[in-house]
């Protein structure tokens, strides 16, 4: 991955299957409660982020730039549009007060499916904070998720004031529409 070439000093840790449940204890009693693996990976990436702080990065999120810049921020993520701040990407302070209000959201909207669970909640309590920075889309989605026609383009060399570029994968998307 280029964000490890990018930060080789930086810990770097991969979550995968099978996680141990006592590693999250406050979100893994809801596990067998997510639709999707969408809805566990938003779950688990906001209780890792909560108790370790660090970034959160999605694995199709192409970094070009490093992010030290963003590491003195207590919360940075970023606009997907002018609607919606996705949690593709985060960073935090470990224990930043926001996570209280996340992970409360997160467990109340699970039944209402992987946006509302994950941005949906990042969309309900992130505008409007004063600890929390947003960037602009262009800074990790210079195209929206509904043009991923345009992940093979040259976002780097389009947008050198940007971090990097979501490729939306829409993992969510195969298991709530029907779509690849």
């Amino acid at each position: 991955m280029q964000v490890c070439l990018l930060h080789p000093k930086w810990q770097h840790v991969t979550y995968r299957e099978p996680l141990d449940p006592a590693d999250f204890p406050h979100t893994s009693e809801l596990w067998d409660r997510c639709s999707s693996g969408a809805q566990k990976a938003g779950l688990v990436r906001l209780e890792a982020i909560y108790q370790s702080g660090g970034f959160y990065i999605d694995s199709d999120l192409e970094i070009y730039r490093r992010l030290d810049v963003l590491r003195h921020l207590p919360f940075v993520a970023c606009w997907e549009d002018a609607n919606t701040v996705p949690d593709f990407f985060f960073g935090a302070e470990a224990g930043h007060p926001v996570f209280r209000e996340l992970l409360t959201d997160a467990r109340v909207s699970l039944s209402q499916g992987a946006w509302q669970s994950g941005p949906g909640v990042f969309t309900r309590h992130l505008p409007g904070r004063s600890d929390a920075l947003l960037l602009p889309p262009g800074s990790f989605a210079p195209y929206h998720y509904s043009e991923r026609h345009r992940r093979h383009e040259n976002h780097h060399d389009a947008n050198p004031w940007g971090f990097g570029a979501h490729h939306w994968a829409a993992s969510w998307l195969a298991v709530e529409y029907g779509d690849e």
